[in-house]
């Protein structure tokens, strides 16, 4: 053999040997991250006292109430308020996580349904007999009834002339701290299961929480935000549909539900320490670039708020164009989360929206 073609020869064969080496090394960098780490990072360091945090919260409401109920009066009716916004806050930073437990519970729902229906809830209230477990009463409670019977037309003079007024209150109170008692203890044994359901099935807990993650950007987006300034409406602006629209806390809400959802793919503590996220899973994939996008879109949405001038009842009049922007800036992040993400992981989309994304 010509030994210019041995040595040609040789060199090919190293060269594939060593390209071959290479690419088992990339795979086997990939196979080396452990999603186990995600899952055991977000239940110890987020969700578990997310829920516990609400649970904290929920029950400092039940006492400011029942002060109020003693001794009914604007001041107590104010520390009713403003126990209600930090436990809605709380949830806010939990409600994503709509796996496992919550999702037995039906706790994003339960809690978070709005508008209210003032209509079922003046009926439950005049009738003095309800269940409010029933589907005809999901708009009629949670933290939505309560926006409406802390913060709506003369409700100091309603909530302190009528028992059955009252009444309702604490019973729609009680649902909701049971819920969430019951999302707690769940999760006591629940966690292993989590921890451990790191395949890409549509049952596993990765997957569910991946849907659920996406889902809940985009029901922020289209509910908080879309239907309210006129996006599914041919620019014909619904404010009824505004969260939180008596007490003008929607902004807060939206706000917060942002963070949420980015602490979540940053893999945050709810403290704020950094841990591991979907950010790291996509820079073990080779897509460091979609982290550093979606990262940054997240960090221009949760500062956005902070500029805005009075409630979004009131930029809907004054400034039109700053919230039709931001939800263009949504929409557009959506295909990085549902579209890319999703694939990046491995993960198929099972929810249904209906918004043409």
């Amino acid at each position: 053999m010509n030994k210019t073609r041995y040595w040609s020869l040789i060199a090919l064969s190293l060269a594939v040997i060593m390209s071959s080496c290479k690419d088992k090394k990339e795979d086997d960098t990939k196979e080396e991250f452990k999603k186990e780490e995600i899952l055991s990072n977000l239940a110890d360091n987020y969700i578990i006292p997310g829920y516990a945090d609400l649970q904290t919260r929920l029950n400092t409401l039940s006492d400011s109430w029942n002060n109020f109920v003693s001794a009914p009066s604007q001041s107590t009716l104010d520390a009713v308020r403003s126990d209600w916004q930090t436990a809605n806050v709380s949830f806010h930073r939990v409600k994503l996580i709509e796996v496992g437990p919550a999702m037995t519970v039906g706790l994003a729902s339960a809690l978070g349904t709005f508008p209210a229906d003032t209509t079922q809830i003046e009926t439950n209230i005049t009738a003095g007999t309800y269940n409010l477990a029933t589907a005809e009463n999901i708009d009629a409670i949670g933290f939505e009834s309560l926006d409406f019977l802390f913060y709506g037309s003369d409700c100091l003079n309603k909530l302190t002339t009528s028992v059955a007024r009252r009444t309702y209150v604490t019973d729609v109170i009680a649902k909701m701290r049971n819920e969430v008692n019951q999302v707690v203890s769940d999760w006591s044994t629940y966690r292993s299961t989590f921890i451990a359901g790191t395949g890409t099935s549509s049952t596993s807990a990765f997957s569910v929480l991946v849907n659920a993650f996406c889902k809940d950007f985009e029901l922020a987006k289209t509910a908080k935000l879309g239907i309210p300034i006129g996006t599914q409406s041919l620019g014909i602006q619904q404010p009824a549909y505004l969260e939180a629209r008596r007490s003008g806390f929607g902004k807060t809400l939206l706000q917060t539900n942002v963070e949420a959802v980015h602490a979540v793919f940053l893999g945050k503590s709810l403290t704020g320490s950094n841990g591991q996220g979907f950010d790291d899973y996509l820079v073990a994939l080779d897509r460091g670039s979609l982290s550093s996008t979606v990262d940054a879109r997240f960090a221009y949405m949760v500062s956005q708020p902070e500029g805005w001038s009075g409630t979004i009842e009131n930029m809907m009049t004054s400034s039109p164009s700053t919230l039709t922007d931001y939800y263009n800036y949504m929409q557009g992040t959506v295909v990085y989360l549902k579209t890319d993400m999703a694939a990046a992981f491995g993960v198929l989309i099972t929810y249904q929206d209906n918004d043409g994304d």
